[in-house]
């Protein structure tokens, strides 16, 4: 079935710029999904701490997606006034009319979909990703984040959450309308089986390495006892986060410097070329949705440790992997032990199929098209 070529715009709560290199990036992937199929444009307010003078609106393009990121002060009408001056370059240096608006993040820019919706009388879908309407951050919350979020939701014409999960919490949250899962993507040309040597069995865990997120205290107490008692495992722990603080509680819980190593931020290939040198992904999170790195993973043909939390378990069955309940160091030791001695009984091909039926481009593109058309229709 063909389909014609859309100009969506895409917006954003979050997005990679110049002020943090990684924040938004699974949105990213979104937008380059998509623009396999369609002409997708990217528009970001970026806030720069000590940002002088009026904004400043640069451009490129990668992978298909034409992205503006328009940098300037923080704070809602600097970043309002931002917003609506990259709309109007959009708009008249490149002559679009767009389609449609593709909003990604309720909070805090649903505003951005609304302006745009009550202005140019554009509609627009929602992607959420976000964990803040877990009930774990019940009391941390912006007071006019409910608002917002309803206020967002409303004048979508669906809302398109990563999980099932997700949906869950969102509806519990009072955040009502046209619901349809999209998970996340994984670029697949990248992410790809591989053969990893199996005279050690090598786990990876690759996060933002916050602990209150991801639990890497709690994997290093476990893997002490499972690196004790198992000569033959290792552990590749890194990320864009506060990798000296690992490294120095691995060393203060004794574990053996040879069973672990650490690295610091990679790009995309850099991590599926880890992933590729690994035999399985281990993951201890208090709270997720559905982490890209487990999508990542499943394309590598790699296993999955993971916490029972968030839209996980919608993917991770007893063929893909061990779940275990969250902050259970016992059953991590367990399920480290486990896996390392029944790795091969997992069928990589198997898992990689899995995730290019349910995350490549190919799959992503065409939900959202099928979005994109009950949208216009």
């Amino acid at each position: 079935m063909s389909h014609s070529r859309l100009n969506i715009l895409f917006t954003s709560s979050w997005y990679p710029s110049k002020a943090h290199s990684t924040v938004g990036n699974f949105v990213q992937r979104h937008a380059e999904a998509v623009a396999t199929l369609h002409d997708v444009w990217v528009l970001y307010m970026a806030s720069m701490p000590n940002w002088q003078g009026p904004p400043r609106i640069e451009e490129h393009e990668e992978k298909g997606v034409h992205t503006t990121i328009v940098y300037c002060k923080p704070g809602f009408f600097a970043k309002r006034k931002a917003f609506i001056k990259g709309v109007y370059h959009l708009i008249r240096s490149n002559n679009i009319r767009f389609d449609l608006v593709h909003h990604n993040v309720l909070w805090p820019h649903a505003w951005q979909a609304r302006w745009l919706k009550s202005k140019f009388n554009l509609p627009y879908i929602v992607t959420e990703h976000w964990t803040g309407y877990d009930p774990a951050h019940a009391g941390k919350r912006n007071p006019i984040l409910p608002w917002m979020s309803k206020f967002g939701a409303k004048g979508a014409a669906y809302l398109c959450p990563v999980t099932q999960d997700l949906q869950h919490k969102m509806t519990a949250f009072g955040i009502e309308g046209n619901y349809r899962v999209i998970p996340n993507v994984v670029d697949t040309s990248i992410f790809n089986l591989t053969q990893a040597d199996t005279s050690v069995v090598r786990f990876l865990h690759v996060s933002s390495l916050i602990d209150k997120h991801k639990n890497i205290s709690g994997i290093l107490r476990s893997w002490k006892i499972s690196s004790d008692s198992n000569s033959s495992i290792h552990l590749s722990l890194g990320g864009d986060g506060p990798i000296e603080v690992w490294k120095q509680e691995a060393i203060k819980l004794g574990i053996r410097p040879e069973s672990i190593d650490f690295f610091g931020e990679l790009s995309w290939q850099g991590i599926a070329q880890k992933m590729q040198e690994s035999h399985a992904l281990l993951m201890f999170s208090n709270y997720e949705n559905l982490p890209c790195v487990i999508v990542e993973a499943l394309a590598c043909g790699l296993p999955v440790i993971s916490t029972r939390v968030g839209g996980i378990s919608e993917h991770i069955t007893a063929e893909k992997g061990i779940l275990i309940e969250a902050g259970d160091e016992i059953g991590l030791t367990k399920a480290i032990q486990e896996l390392s001695n029944s790795i091969n009984r997992y069928d990589k091909q198997g898992l990689r199929n899995y995730a290019v039926n349910h995350f490549s481009n190919e799959a992503i593109a065409k939900a959202f098209t099928e979005i994109y058309t009950l949208t216009l229709r």
